[in-house]
């Protein structure tokens, strides 16, 4: 069986809802990684044989298969192919994994994996909500209904149930994520990110910038502050 090596990878910084990020399209933005990695690495962008692409939310601009869009804003040549994949929060892994067995088994040679969400353009459940909304539909089957009454598959119940099972305290989880900031902060200060860092273009109120320090982090996080989202999905 052939190895497979990753040769370079790349990332923007990340973004928060309405943030800095806000006034790319998705595809675009994707195209400027796999612009990166072309570059880095040196290689015949003809010599890709496949760009995989992970995305949860595959509608609106995130739709009409963003791999594709993203090879074709890119300077990739147009006959490179692409897929998009959704296996929800490890859809970029799976792209991954995907890309390492076609290497492995010899189908293909060089093969990109990469992943694209904006949860500003295109929300968080947007698209099931948008559907329902339209008389279209809704995701769960009947079939389904039948075999899990009245259960809404939901990331937040699932949260709660592994906390359950294994014992985790509020407390436990929210000195985790405390610890997860600090250490994100850290590192950043310290620049032990730059080099998989793509800085994107921004337009901000004080003008032009370069988009290269992921928004998310909370350099100012103390023990109550990472549980607000917490609270509100449990007074639902």
């Amino acid at each position: 069986m052939a190895e497979a090596y990753i040769v370079e990878a790349v990332r923007t910084a990340g973004g928060r809802r309405g943030g800095r990020l806000a006034a790319w399209h998705p595809a675009d933005m994707a195209a400027e990684t796999l612009d990166a990695v072309i570059a880095r690495s040196g290689i015949d962008p003809a010599a890709v044989e496949d760009v995989i692409m992970g995305c949860v939310s595959q509608g609106g601009e995130q739709g009409f298969q963003v791999g594709r869009g993203a090879v074709l804003a890119s300077k990739l040549p147009q006959s490179v192919p692409a897929v998009t994949i959704d296996r929800q929060c490890g859809s970029s892994q799976q792209a991954i994994q995907f890309a390492a067995q076609a290497v492995m088994s010899g189908t293909q040679d060089v093969v990109m994996a990469a992943g694209v969400e904006s949860m500003t353009r295109v929300p968080m459940g947007s698209t099931g909500m948008l559907f329902a909304q339209a008389g279209l539909g809704k995701s769960k089957s009947p079939r389904q209904e039948d075999k899990y009454p009245g259960i809404q598959f939901s990331q937040f119940m699932g949260a709660e149930m592994i906390a359950e099972k294994y014992g985790f305290t509020r407390e436990d989880a929210d000195a985790y994520a405390l610890e997860s900031h600090r250490r994100a902060a850290a590192a950043t200060e310290r620049g032990d990110f730059a080099d998989e860092i793509v800085a994107l273009t921004v337009e901000t109120p004080e003008g032009e910038l370069r988009h290269d320090r992921d928004e998310g982090i909370r350099y100012d996080a103390t023990m109550g502050s990472p549980a607000v989202t917490v609270r509100l999905w449990m007074r639902a």
